[in-house]
């Protein structure tokens, strides 16, 4: 269920983004790319436990 929630804020983040790009004046912009930040912060809050280890070599 976490992935899931992580997934959706990352959606809602990008769709914050290309709104502020298409938003009629400034104020709207500002609006959406705080909406975007907020999203995208609580989807690195979800995540951390979903990072992928770092491959190392192994000498053999």
């Amino acid at each position: 269920m976490r992935n899931d929630d992580r997934d959706y804020h990352v959606q809602r983040a990008r769709a914050e983004l290309d709104s502020a790009y298409r938003a009629p004046n400034n104020e709207a912009a500002a609006s959406h790319l705080r909406l975007s930040a907020l999203h995208m912060e609580r989807a690195r809050s979800l995540g951390s436990v979903a990072r992928p280890h770092r491959l190392q070599a192994v000498s053999g």
